[in-house]
């Protein structure tokens, strides 16, 4: 296993799965990760080659430039991350993108669609039939009600309340009606 990002989605990784003698990639830290060596940025990683299974702790917070710019770099070079499931709770017919985090505490109700680069953050519930775009982050104790779609790109704020559609690339905190 082999984790790219460093920041608080790499703790909670290594902490939830109890790692040891983790590979970690980023491109702004050096050192380590509670114990857990910091081998390089992601050009590093590319020319390494790995056979490992990749994970992306790229959290960001709301910020989609940067996990886009280090997903750009992966998908050229043609590495593929999985998605990181910390959530507590994932219902049937629930399809996940590449590159996903869903956090600690996080749930993602039945029938949902979450695209690809999508960052949801700890403690978020996710009703059934939700739709996220590509490249989403949905901040900590986000709540989105059943049946909304949400365009690629946007950003939703920490404990937002989701009752309508939310348009591609748009930022929205609070009670979103629409």
């Amino acid at each position: 296993m082999v984790l790219i990002g460093a920041g608080g989605a790499c703790i909670d990784t290594l902490s939830f799965f109890n790692l040891k003698n983790t590979p970690i990639f980023d491109d702004y830290k050096v050192g380590s990760v509670m114990g857990n060596r910091i081998y390089g940025t992601v050009d590093d990683l590319i020319r390494m080659r790995p056979t490992d299974d990749i994970f992306n702790c790229i959290g960001s917070v709301g910020d989609n430039t940067v996990r886009n710019r280090i997903y750009e770099k992966l998908k050229a070079a043609g590495i593929k991350t999985k998605p990181l499931l910390l959530c507590s709770f994932l219902s049937q017919n629930v399809q996940i993108g590449q590159n996903c985090i869903l956090n600690v505490g996080s749930q993602i109700h039945h029938d949902c669609i979450i695209g690809e680069s999508c960052v949801i953050s700890p403690s978020v519930t996710i009703c059934g039939n939700v739709k996220l775009g590509n490249n989403c982050f949905v901040g900590v104790g986000t709540n989105i009600i059943q049946g909304v779609t949400i365009g690629e790109n946007s950003v939703i704020g920490a404990g937002s309340l989701i009752l309508k559609d939310i348009p591609p690339n748009k930022k929205v905190y609070g009670i979103w009606k629409g």
